[in-house]
């Protein structure tokens, strides 16, 4: 018995050190209850809740809620609205949504600068700015100055690498006479799918 009193008088002086003095406690307690019971106060509540409820009872108001409500419903039931509704969560959450997304992270463009012969200099046609993919590449005549119509459609290369050179022994072969020729720079990705670019070939 001798041990027990000195623990529950332990146990209450923990409890109260936790809880705070009775004082402060009752202080806050005292300070809320005055606060809710001012006057001032409980009339501004009271004015604010009596506008509320004017506000949501006034016919127009009301009338003004029922028919943006009533539109709205009639929105959402009206089949073309469904409809477009829809397709714009299919869009969202469809296969064509998803490759949409896949393209466009892996966007396919074939590029190549315009180039001019230099007499005794291999000529380099360089489509290493091309994006994507790509498993190959194919430069294609489309387009020669008169007299040298029968290179159009020639393919001068088709390959997997990105730059072409073209050795001066032949030039004849591709580009036999002076004037510009076009030609257009194919690339295909893994998936089969191909971009295009022309580009200008001058000859002295």
């Amino acid at each position: 018995m001798r041990k027990l009193i000195p623990a529950l008088v332990l146990g209450s002086a923990l409890l109260l050190s936790a809880c705070g003095t009775p004082t402060t406690v009752n202080d806050a307690a005292n300070q809320a209850g005055t606060a809710v019971t001012d006057p001032t106060n409980a009339a501004a509540v009271n004015g604010a809740l009596n506008d509320a409820g004017t506000a949501v009872a006034d016919p127009t108001n009301a009338a003004a809620l029922s028919g943006a409500l009533n539109d709205a419903g009639t929105a959402v039931a009206d089949p073309t609205n469904a409809a477009m509704i829809n397709q714009a969560a299919t869009a969202v959450s469809g296969p064509d949504a998803a490759t949409a997304v896949a393209d466009a992270a892996g966007a396919l463009s074939a590029v190549a600068d315009d180039v001019t012969i230099s007499q005794g200099q291999a000529l380099v046609l360089d489509a290493t700015k091309s994006a994507g993919d790509i498993k190959n590449y194919k430069w294609t005549i489309t387009k020669a100055p008169a007299g040298a119509e029968s290179v159009v459609g020639q393919v001068i290369k088709e390959n997997s690498n990105g730059n072409v050179t073209i050795d001066p022994a032949d030039y004849a072969k591709y580009f036999p006479k002076s004037g510009d020729y076009t030609v257009q720079l194919a690339v295909t990705d893994a998936a089969g799918k191909t971009a295009t670019s022309d580009f200008d070939v001058t000859v002295p």
